[in-house]
């Protein structure tokens, strides 16, 4: 993530913490970024040849289409005026870390071979609640790869379980190249 990226996430962050409206920034900022991930929008946000003026209206286009308040609407004017729209999603994904943060929330990818019932799901987040002693969101994917088990990412680290790495665990043990 660039440095500019963080710079203006920091300063709508600021901002945002003042008018008590950290959620619905982040929700907003998310639906930017959303729009700016889209393969026909994307380049054209990236553009350098863009006017100042065709910049501003596609912030004020983007604006209007997604019903954003004064302040959204006031950053994105100023993305525009510094040719930084193509930086929505990393300055939305640097808010939502930030936000996380705050509220003492993590955010965890889960892997599993086949789909987690509700309460296998809830007993992963009580875990990994319990280990890193914040709300836990968890982002749940199947991986049929895995053959069995579980793979969690969490504040950079995975913790895995998986069927996989305990089969290649024990092959490198059988073969003798594993550690002693």
């Amino acid at each position: 993530m660039s440095a500019v990226a963080r710079r203006y996430a920091k300063a709508l962050f600021a901002l945002a913490k003042d008018e008590r409206t950290l959620e619905p920034t982040a929700d907003q900022l998310g639906r930017l970024a959303a729009v700016a991930a889209d393969p026909s929008v994307g380049p054209v946000l990236r553009n350098p040849l863009l006017s100042p003026a065709r910049r501003g209206e596609i912030a004020a286009a983007l604006a209007r289409e997604l019903t954003l308040p004064e302040t959204p609407t006031r950053f994105l004017r100023l993305l525009a005026e510094h040719q930084r729209l193509g930086e929505l999603w990393a300055i939305a994904d640097h808010f939502r870390k930030m936000l996380d943060r705050e509220m003492g929330r993590v955010r965890v990818t889960v892997r599993t071979a086949l789909p987690l019932d509700a309460q296998q799901q809830a007993d992963i987040v009580a875990r990994f609640s319990q280990l890193t002693g914040k709300q836990v969101i968890p982002s749940v994917q199947v991986d049929a790869d895995l053959l069995g088990g579980v793979v969690v990412e969490a504040e950079g680290k995975v913790y895995d379980g998986s069927v996989r790495t305990h089969l290649e665990r024990l092959a490198k043990a059988l073969s003798g190249s594993g550690s002693h």
